[in-house]
Protein backbone atom coordinates (compact mmCIF):
# COMPACT_ATOMS: atom_id res chain seq x y z
CA UNK A 1 0.00 0.00 0.00
CA UNK A 2 1.26 3.64 -0.79
CA UNK A 3 2.01 5.92 2.01
CA UNK A 4 -0.49 9.04 1.52
CA UNK A 5 1.13 12.41 0.84
CA UNK A 6 0.03 15.86 1.48
CA UNK A 7 -2.33 16.96 -0.75
CA UNK A 8 -4.14 13.14 -1.09
CA UNK A 9 -6.42 14.53 1.95
CA UNK A 10 -8.74 16.54 -0.64
CA UNK A 11 -9.04 12.75 -2.67
CA UNK A 12 -10.79 11.50 0.19
CA UNK A 13 -14.52 11.55 0.36
CA UNK A 14 -17.31 8.70 0.54
CA UNK A 15 -20.07 8.16 -2.06
CA UNK A 16 -20.81 8.28 -5.73
CA UNK A 17 -20.37 12.15 -5.74
CA UNK A 18 -17.04 11.70 -3.85
CA UNK A 19 -15.91 9.35 -6.67
CA UNK A 20 -17.07 11.85 -9.27
CA UNK A 21 -15.40 14.92 -7.31
CA UNK A 22 -12.07 12.68 -7.71
CA UNK A 23 -12.38 12.07 -11.16
CA UNK A 24 -12.95 15.50 -12.41
CA UNK A 25 -10.13 17.07 -10.02
CA UNK A 26 -7.81 14.48 -11.56
CA UNK A 27 -9.39 15.13 -15.27
CA UNK A 28 -8.89 18.67 -14.48
CA UNK A 29 -4.90 18.76 -13.37
CA UNK A 30 -4.01 16.09 -16.51
CA UNK A 31 -5.99 18.66 -19.30
CA UNK A 32 -3.92 21.88 -17.24
CA UNK A 33 -0.93 19.93 -17.78
CA UNK A 34 -1.24 19.02 -21.75
CA UNK A 35 -2.18 22.91 -22.01
CA UNK A 36 1.34 23.24 -21.60
CA UNK A 37 0.87 24.49 -18.03
CA UNK A 38 3.55 23.25 -15.53
CA UNK A 39 2.95 20.59 -12.87
CA UNK A 40 4.22 22.54 -9.90
CA UNK A 41 1.46 25.21 -11.28
CA UNK A 42 -1.34 22.71 -11.97
CA UNK A 43 -0.51 21.37 -8.27
CA UNK A 44 -0.81 24.68 -6.66
CA UNK A 45 -4.29 25.44 -8.55
CA UNK A 46 -5.80 22.04 -7.42
CA UNK A 47 -4.30 22.21 -4.05
CA UNK A 48 -2.77 18.70 -4.76
CA UNK A 49 0.63 17.89 -3.83
CA UNK A 50 3.30 17.63 -6.53
CA UNK A 51 3.82 14.49 -6.78
CA UNK A 52 0.12 13.12 -6.72
CA UNK A 53 -0.23 15.59 -9.96
CA UNK A 54 2.88 13.94 -11.76
CA UNK A 55 1.45 10.13 -10.78
CA UNK A 56 -1.61 11.45 -12.60
CA UNK A 57 0.13 12.87 -15.47
CA UNK A 58 2.25 9.59 -16.24
CA UNK A 59 -1.16 7.05 -15.28
CA UNK A 60 -2.50 8.84 -18.51
CA UNK A 61 0.65 8.89 -20.40
CA UNK A 62 0.52 4.98 -20.06
CA UNK A 63 -3.53 5.23 -21.19
CA UNK A 64 -4.42 3.72 -17.66
CA UNK A 65 -7.50 4.98 -16.35
CA UNK A 66 -8.28 8.10 -13.66
CA UNK A 67 -10.01 6.14 -11.09
CA UNK A 68 -8.99 4.56 -8.19
CA UNK A 69 -7.49 1.38 -8.60
CA UNK A 70 -9.06 -2.02 -6.97
CA UNK A 71 -7.96 -1.83 -3.25
CA UNK A 72 -7.61 -4.52 -0.63
CA UNK A 73 -9.93 -4.60 2.82
CA UNK A 74 -13.86 -6.12 3.28
CA UNK A 75 -16.01 -3.88 0.83
CA UNK A 76 -18.40 -1.54 2.26
CA UNK A 77 -22.05 -2.87 3.39
CA UNK A 78 -23.24 0.42 3.69
CA UNK A 79 -24.12 2.29 0.28
CA UNK A 80 -24.72 6.08 -0.28
CA UNK A 81 -28.52 5.36 0.19
CA UNK A 82 -28.27 3.59 3.20
CA UNK A 83 -26.04 6.19 4.57
CA UNK A 84 -28.64 8.56 4.14
CA UNK A 85 -31.16 6.81 5.59
CA UNK A 86 -29.40 6.21 8.81
CA UNK A 87 -29.32 10.06 9.09
CA UNK A 88 -32.93 10.58 8.60
CA UNK A 89 -33.58 7.88 11.07
CA UNK A 90 -31.27 9.23 13.35
CA UNK A 91 -32.20 13.10 13.52
CA UNK A 92 -35.44 13.40 11.88
CA UNK A 93 -37.92 11.43 14.06
CA UNK A 94 -38.47 14.35 16.74
CA UNK A 95 -39.47 13.26 19.07
CA UNK A 96 -38.28 9.93 18.54
CA UNK A 97 -40.25 8.10 21.47
CA UNK A 98 -42.98 9.44 23.95
CA UNK A 99 -40.98 11.48 26.43
CA UNK A 100 -37.85 11.59 23.95
CA UNK A 101 -36.76 14.73 22.37
CA UNK A 102 -33.59 13.41 20.93
CA UNK A 103 -32.09 10.00 20.05
CA UNK A 104 -28.40 8.72 21.93
CA UNK A 105 -26.08 7.08 19.68
CA UNK A 106 -26.64 3.94 22.66
CA UNK A 107 -30.43 4.32 21.99
CA UNK A 108 -29.78 4.66 18.00
CA UNK A 109 -27.75 1.75 18.14
CA UNK A 110 -30.24 -0.54 20.02
CA UNK A 111 -33.14 0.57 17.87
CA UNK A 112 -31.47 -0.13 14.77
CA UNK A 113 -30.39 -3.72 16.01
CA UNK A 114 -33.90 -4.69 16.48
CA UNK A 115 -35.36 -2.74 13.39
CA UNK A 116 -32.35 -3.44 10.55
CA UNK A 117 -35.09 -3.21 8.20
CA UNK A 118 -35.13 0.54 8.36
CA UNK A 119 -31.63 0.85 7.13
CA UNK A 120 -31.06 -2.15 5.26
CA UNK A 121 -28.45 -4.02 7.24
CA UNK A 122 -27.39 -4.03 10.70
CA UNK A 123 -25.29 -0.67 12.25
CA UNK A 124 -23.24 -0.48 15.27
CA UNK A 125 -22.78 2.38 17.41
CA UNK A 126 -19.33 3.27 15.74
CA UNK A 127 -20.65 3.38 12.76
CA UNK A 128 -23.26 5.66 13.43
CA UNK A 129 -21.19 8.22 15.09
CA UNK A 130 -18.73 7.54 11.96
CA UNK A 131 -21.85 8.15 9.23
CA UNK A 132 -23.16 11.22 11.85
CA UNK A 133 -19.64 12.58 12.08
CA UNK A 134 -18.71 13.08 8.25
CA UNK A 135 -22.03 14.42 7.50
CA UNK A 136 -22.47 17.93 6.86
CA UNK A 137 -25.55 18.47 8.19
CA UNK A 138 -26.08 17.69 11.83
CA UNK A 139 -29.40 18.05 12.97
CA UNK A 140 -28.59 15.99 15.83
CA UNK A 141 -26.69 18.45 17.43
CA UNK A 142 -27.74 21.93 19.04
CA UNK A 143 -26.08 25.52 19.45
CA UNK A 144 -27.41 28.09 20.94
CA UNK A 145 -28.32 31.84 18.42
CA UNK A 146 -29.26 35.21 19.49
CA UNK A 147 -31.65 36.66 17.47
CA UNK A 148 -32.85 40.49 16.91
CA UNK A 149 -35.68 41.12 18.94
CA UNK A 150 -35.60 44.43 19.01
CA UNK A 151 -37.54 46.58 16.08
CA UNK A 152 -35.30 49.79 16.12
CA UNK A 153 -31.75 47.47 17.03
CA UNK A 154 -30.01 48.66 13.63
CA UNK A 155 -30.09 52.78 14.87
CA UNK A 156 -29.41 51.58 17.94
CA UNK A 157 -26.29 49.26 16.97
CA UNK A 158 -24.77 51.85 14.63
CA UNK A 159 -25.38 55.19 17.83
CA UNK A 160 -22.92 52.34 19.71
CA UNK A 161 -20.61 51.44 17.38
CA UNK A 162 -20.17 55.17 16.32
CA UNK A 163 -19.40 55.84 20.51
CA UNK A 164 -16.86 52.98 20.94
CA UNK A 165 -15.17 54.45 17.29
CA UNK A 166 -15.34 57.71 18.46
CA UNK A 167 -15.36 58.07 22.26
CA UNK A 168 -15.85 61.14 24.43
CA UNK A 169 -13.50 61.75 26.93
CA UNK A 170 -15.33 60.21 29.48
CA UNK A 171 -16.83 57.05 28.57
CA UNK A 172 -17.99 53.90 30.59
CA UNK A 173 -19.61 50.85 30.09
CA UNK A 174 -21.68 50.03 33.22
CA UNK A 175 -23.10 46.68 33.65
CA UNK A 176 -23.98 44.11 37.28
CA UNK A 177 -22.91 40.59 37.42
CA UNK A 178 -25.35 39.00 39.40
CA UNK A 179 -25.81 36.24 41.57
CA UNK A 180 -21.60 35.52 41.88
CA UNK A 181 -22.01 32.24 43.87
CA UNK A 182 -19.22 31.52 46.92
CA UNK A 183 -18.62 28.10 46.38
CA UNK A 184 -16.77 25.32 48.58
CA UNK A 185 -15.46 22.21 47.17
CA UNK A 186 -16.45 19.12 49.38
CA UNK A 187 -13.38 17.81 49.65
CA UNK A 188 -9.64 19.42 48.80
CA UNK A 189 -7.93 19.43 45.73
CA UNK A 190 -5.93 16.96 44.17
CA UNK A 191 -2.22 19.02 42.84
CA UNK A 192 -1.77 17.71 39.52
CA UNK A 193 0.76 14.97 38.63
CA UNK A 194 2.58 13.44 35.93
CA UNK A 195 0.44 12.90 32.69
CA UNK A 196 -2.69 13.40 35.50
CA UNK A 197 -4.43 17.66 35.47
CA UNK A 198 -5.02 19.05 38.69
CA UNK A 199 -8.84 17.37 40.18
CA UNK A 200 -11.14 18.86 41.31
CA UNK A 201 -14.57 17.69 43.14
CA UNK A 202 -17.83 18.08 41.81
CA UNK A 203 -19.75 18.21 44.51
CA UNK A 204 -19.21 21.93 46.59
CA UNK A 205 -21.12 23.99 49.19
CA UNK A 206 -23.07 27.63 48.23
CA UNK A 207 -22.03 29.86 50.75
CA UNK A 208 -24.13 32.81 49.58
CA UNK A 209 -23.92 34.81 46.53
CA UNK A 210 -23.02 38.32 45.78
CA UNK A 211 -23.71 40.71 42.74
CA UNK A 212 -20.41 42.62 41.45
CA UNK A 213 -21.22 45.78 40.16
CA UNK A 214 -18.57 47.76 37.70
CA UNK A 215 -17.91 50.40 35.52
CA UNK A 216 -15.22 49.95 32.51
CA UNK A 217 -13.50 52.62 30.87
CA UNK A 218 -12.43 51.30 27.51
CA UNK A 219 -9.64 53.72 26.69
CA UNK A 220 -7.76 52.60 29.73
CA UNK A 221 -9.36 49.55 30.17
CA UNK A 222 -9.43 50.29 34.48
CA UNK A 223 -12.69 49.41 36.36
CA UNK A 224 -14.67 50.89 39.38
CA UNK A 225 -16.43 47.75 41.09
CA UNK A 226 -17.96 46.94 43.89
CA UNK A 227 -20.08 43.86 45.49
CA UNK A 228 -23.28 44.54 46.83
CA UNK A 229 -25.95 42.64 48.38
CA UNK A 230 -28.49 43.41 44.98
CA UNK A 231 -28.60 45.67 42.50
CA UNK A 232 -31.83 47.32 42.98
CA UNK A 233 -32.72 50.95 42.29
CA UNK A 234 -31.04 52.68 45.65
CA UNK A 235 -28.02 50.36 45.28
CA UNK A 236 -27.23 51.75 41.49
CA UNK A 237 -28.31 55.29 42.44
CA UNK A 238 -25.48 54.87 45.55
CA UNK A 239 -22.83 53.20 43.54
CA UNK A 240 -23.39 55.55 40.06
CA UNK A 241 -23.28 58.56 42.39
CA UNK A 242 -19.76 57.61 43.98
CA UNK A 243 -18.45 56.84 40.90
CA UNK A 244 -19.78 60.36 39.41
CA UNK A 245 -18.36 62.05 41.79
CA UNK A 246 -14.74 60.84 41.63
CA UNK A 247 -14.42 62.98 38.88
CA UNK A 248 -14.99 66.65 38.28
CA UNK A 249 -17.72 68.84 38.62
CA UNK A 250 -18.36 69.71 35.32
CA UNK A 251 -16.88 66.60 33.55
CA UNK A 252 -19.26 65.95 30.39
CA UNK A 253 -20.03 61.73 31.02
CA UNK A 254 -20.87 59.35 28.95
CA UNK A 255 -21.93 55.90 30.11
CA UNK A 256 -23.16 52.94 28.32
CA UNK A 257 -25.96 50.60 29.65
CA UNK A 258 -28.44 47.74 28.97
CA UNK A 259 -31.99 48.19 29.98
CA UNK A 260 -32.53 46.63 32.71
CA UNK A 261 -35.40 48.79 33.95
CA UNK A 262 -33.34 50.23 37.19
CA UNK A 263 -31.24 51.71 34.83
CA UNK A 264 -34.23 54.23 33.72
CA UNK A 265 -36.15 54.28 36.68
CA UNK A 266 -37.12 57.49 38.15
CA UNK A 267 -35.53 57.62 40.80
CA UNK A 268 -32.25 57.25 39.06
CA UNK A 269 -33.48 59.88 36.70
CA UNK A 270 -33.59 62.03 39.66
CA UNK A 271 -30.11 60.91 40.62
CA UNK A 272 -28.97 62.13 37.46
CA UNK A 273 -30.25 64.72 37.00
CA UNK A 274 -29.25 66.19 40.68
CA UNK A 275 -25.32 64.89 39.93
CA UNK A 276 -26.21 67.41 36.30
CA UNK A 277 -27.42 70.68 37.94
CA UNK A 278 -30.63 70.05 36.24
CA UNK A 279 -34.36 70.02 37.23
CA UNK A 280 -36.12 66.70 36.16
CA UNK A 281 -40.15 66.43 35.76
CA UNK A 282 -41.45 62.77 36.60
CA UNK A 283 -41.72 61.11 33.83
CA UNK A 284 -44.92 57.84 33.20
CA UNK A 285 -42.89 55.81 30.55
CA UNK A 286 -39.96 53.70 30.76
CA UNK A 287 -39.24 55.37 26.92
CA UNK A 288 -39.91 58.62 27.65
CA UNK A 289 -37.48 57.85 31.00
CA UNK A 290 -34.59 56.56 28.45
CA UNK A 291 -35.23 59.18 25.75
CA UNK A 292 -34.59 61.63 28.60
CA UNK A 293 -31.85 60.16 29.82
CA UNK A 294 -29.73 60.02 26.64
CA UNK A 295 -30.88 63.65 26.21
CA UNK A 296 -27.65 65.91 25.84
CA UNK A 297 -28.92 69.27 27.31
CA UNK A 298 -27.11 67.80 30.67
CA UNK A 299 -23.56 67.17 31.46
CA UNK A 300 -24.37 62.99 32.11
CA UNK A 301 -25.68 61.02 29.33
CA UNK A 302 -26.77 57.47 29.22
CA UNK A 303 -26.74 55.61 25.97
CA UNK A 304 -28.60 52.47 25.77
CA UNK A 305 -27.66 49.04 23.88
CA UNK A 306 -30.31 47.65 22.09
CA UNK A 307 -32.78 45.36 23.59
CA UNK A 308 -31.53 41.64 24.01
CA UNK A 309 -28.00 42.83 22.97
CA UNK A 310 -25.56 42.80 26.02
CA UNK A 311 -22.89 42.17 23.99
CA UNK A 312 -22.57 44.97 22.70
CA UNK A 313 -21.49 46.28 26.17
CA UNK A 314 -17.74 45.80 26.48
CA UNK A 315 -17.72 45.63 29.87
CA UNK A 316 -19.39 41.87 29.28
CA UNK A 317 -15.80 41.28 28.55
CA UNK A 318 -14.42 41.93 31.62
CA UNK A 319 -16.98 39.79 33.28
CA UNK A 320 -15.66 36.94 31.26
CA UNK A 321 -12.19 37.85 32.11
CA UNK A 322 -12.73 37.88 36.16
CA UNK A 323 -14.81 34.46 35.87
CA UNK A 324 -11.93 32.44 33.99
CA UNK A 325 -9.20 34.18 36.05
CA UNK A 326 -10.47 34.66 39.39
CA UNK A 327 -13.74 33.16 40.26
CA UNK A 328 -13.65 29.75 38.31
CA UNK A 329 -10.75 28.52 40.31
CA UNK A 330 -10.47 28.69 43.94
CA UNK A 331 -13.02 28.21 46.78
CA UNK A 332 -14.94 30.55 48.90
CA UNK A 333 -15.71 29.34 52.43
CA UNK A 334 -17.63 32.89 52.70
CA UNK A 335 -19.48 35.71 50.80
CA UNK A 336 -17.03 38.40 52.20
CA UNK A 337 -13.85 35.55 51.20
CA UNK A 338 -15.34 36.14 47.83
CA UNK A 339 -15.81 39.89 48.02
CA UNK A 340 -12.12 40.07 49.28
CA UNK A 341 -11.32 38.08 46.10
CA UNK A 342 -12.88 39.87 43.62
CA UNK A 343 -11.85 43.20 45.11
CA UNK A 344 -8.02 41.83 44.98
CA UNK A 345 -8.66 41.18 41.46
CA UNK A 346 -9.84 44.35 40.42
CA UNK A 347 -7.11 45.93 42.56
CA UNK A 348 -4.34 43.66 40.57
CA UNK A 349 -6.10 44.51 36.94
CA UNK A 350 -6.28 48.38 37.32
CA UNK A 351 -2.29 48.35 38.48
CA UNK A 352 -0.51 45.29 35.80
CA UNK A 353 -3.11 44.04 32.88
CA UNK A 354 -5.61 47.15 32.33
CA UNK A 355 -5.34 47.91 28.57
CA UNK A 356 -7.37 49.36 26.14
CA UNK A 357 -10.46 47.77 24.43
CA UNK A 358 -10.85 48.42 20.82
CA UNK A 359 -14.26 47.80 19.14
CA UNK A 360 -13.74 46.39 14.97
CA UNK A 361 -16.60 44.87 14.92
CA UNK A 362 -19.07 47.13 12.08
CA UNK A 363 -22.28 45.06 12.14
CA UNK A 364 -21.52 44.33 8.66
CA UNK A 365 -23.49 41.06 7.11
CA UNK A 366 -25.91 41.11 10.16
CA UNK A 367 -28.58 42.48 8.25
CA UNK A 368 -28.83 39.70 5.99
CA UNK A 369 -28.35 37.29 8.81
CA UNK A 370 -31.51 39.01 10.79
CA UNK A 371 -33.54 38.10 7.16
CA UNK A 372 -32.57 34.56 6.60
CA UNK A 373 -32.80 33.67 10.23
CA UNK A 374 -36.77 34.94 10.14
CA UNK A 375 -37.55 33.54 6.57
CA UNK A 376 -35.85 30.30 8.28
CA UNK A 377 -38.88 30.09 11.01
CA UNK A 378 -41.62 30.90 8.04
CA UNK A 379 -40.83 28.38 6.28
CA UNK A 380 -40.69 25.34 8.87
CA UNK A 381 -44.10 27.42 10.42
CA UNK A 382 -42.38 26.44 14.10
CA UNK A 383 -44.95 26.37 16.82
CA UNK A 384 -42.65 27.83 19.05
CA UNK A 385 -43.34 31.24 17.48
CA UNK A 386 -45.38 33.58 19.57
CA UNK A 387 -46.99 36.62 18.48
CA UNK A 388 -44.42 38.83 20.64
CA UNK A 389 -41.66 37.53 18.93
CA UNK A 390 -44.03 37.84 15.47
CA UNK A 391 -44.71 41.45 16.32
CA UNK A 392 -40.80 42.11 16.77
CA UNK A 393 -39.85 40.47 13.61
CA UNK A 394 -42.03 42.10 11.78
CA UNK A 395 -41.49 45.54 13.01
CA UNK A 396 -37.74 45.05 12.42
CA UNK A 397 -38.06 44.35 8.56
CA UNK A 398 -40.24 47.08 7.97
CA UNK A 399 -37.65 48.84 9.61
CA UNK A 400 -35.27 47.49 7.58
CA UNK A 401 -37.35 48.06 4.44
CA UNK A 402 -37.40 51.49 5.22
CA UNK A 403 -33.37 52.09 5.92
CA UNK A 404 -31.54 49.35 5.41
CA UNK A 405 -32.71 47.41 1.83
CA UNK A 406 -29.78 48.93 0.34
CA UNK A 407 -27.39 46.40 2.61
CA UNK A 408 -29.31 43.44 1.82
CA UNK A 409 -28.80 41.27 -1.24
CA UNK A 410 -31.71 41.61 -3.82
CA UNK A 411 -32.36 37.27 -3.92
CA UNK A 412 -32.62 37.14 -0.20
CA UNK A 413 -35.23 40.04 0.12
CA UNK A 414 -37.31 38.82 -2.98
CA UNK A 415 -37.33 35.29 -1.12
CA UNK A 416 -38.31 36.35 1.86
CA UNK A 417 -41.29 38.73 0.13
CA UNK A 418 -42.16 35.43 -1.47
CA UNK A 419 -42.49 34.19 1.49
CA UNK A 420 -44.01 36.09 3.61
CA UNK A 421 -46.91 36.22 0.81
CA UNK A 422 -47.07 32.61 1.00
CA UNK A 423 -47.18 32.47 5.06
CA UNK A 424 -49.67 35.00 5.51
CA UNK A 425 -52.64 32.41 7.26
CA UNK A 426 -49.51 31.34 9.43
CA UNK A 427 -48.66 34.42 10.74
CA UNK A 428 -52.23 35.87 10.99
CA UNK A 429 -53.36 32.54 13.08
CA UNK A 430 -50.35 33.11 15.89
CA UNK A 431 -52.00 36.91 15.71
CA UNK A 432 -55.57 35.84 16.10
CA UNK A 433 -54.58 33.25 18.81
CA UNK A 434 -53.65 35.61 21.71
CA UNK A 435 -56.20 36.17 24.02
CA UNK A 436 -54.99 39.56 25.00
CA UNK A 437 -56.52 42.00 23.57
CA UNK A 438 -54.26 44.86 23.69
CA UNK A 439 -51.22 42.66 22.73
CA UNK A 440 -53.24 41.40 19.70
CA UNK A 441 -54.21 44.79 18.61
CA UNK A 442 -50.33 45.90 18.48
CA UNK A 443 -49.83 43.07 16.65
CA UNK A 444 -52.38 43.36 14.38
CA UNK A 445 -51.05 47.10 13.88
CA UNK A 446 -47.34 46.09 13.63
CA UNK A 447 -49.07 43.50 10.49
CA UNK A 448 -50.39 46.06 8.96
CA UNK A 449 -47.35 48.26 8.86
CA UNK A 450 -45.53 45.14 7.60
CA UNK A 451 -47.15 44.72 4.34
CA UNK A 452 -46.93 48.53 3.65
CA UNK A 453 -43.18 49.00 4.27
CA UNK A 454 -41.97 45.53 2.78
CA UNK A 455 -44.93 45.01 -0.28
CA UNK A 456 -43.85 48.71 -1.56
CA UNK A 457 -44.26 48.56 -5.31
CA UNK A 458 -40.73 49.69 -7.04
CA UNK A 459 -38.51 48.94 -4.09
CA UNK A 460 -35.18 49.90 -4.98
CA UNK A 461 -33.01 46.36 -4.22
CA UNK A 462 -29.40 45.65 -3.77
CA UNK A 463 -27.58 44.03 -5.89
CA UNK A 464 -24.75 42.76 -3.71
CA UNK A 465 -24.35 39.23 -3.02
Amino acid sequence: MRQQLPGDSLEVNDGISGIRNRVSLRTAVVSLHMAGISARTASIFAEMHIRTVQRWIFRTRQGLPLTDLPRSGHPRIFSEPMRLMTIAVYCQQSPPLPGFHRWSLRDAHSYFKKHSESVGAPVSRATIQRILTEHALKPHRRQYYLQITDPDFFPKMEHIIDIYLHPPENLYCYDECTCVQALDRITPNLPATENQPLLEDFDYHRNGITDLLAFLNPSTGKVFARCTPNHDRHVLCKFFSDHVRAHPPDAVLHYIMDNLNTHYHNDFCRTVADLSGVTYTHLKSGAERRQWLQSEHKRIVVHFVPFHASWLNLVEIWFGIIKRKCLSYDHFHSVQQLRTAILAFTETWNKFFAHPFKWSYTGEGLHVKAVRRFCTLLAIETDQMDDKFLMSQLLLMSNMADNYLHLIPADDWLKFISLAAEKHSYMTNIIDADTKPRRRKKAREAYDLFIQSVFKPDQPLSKTA
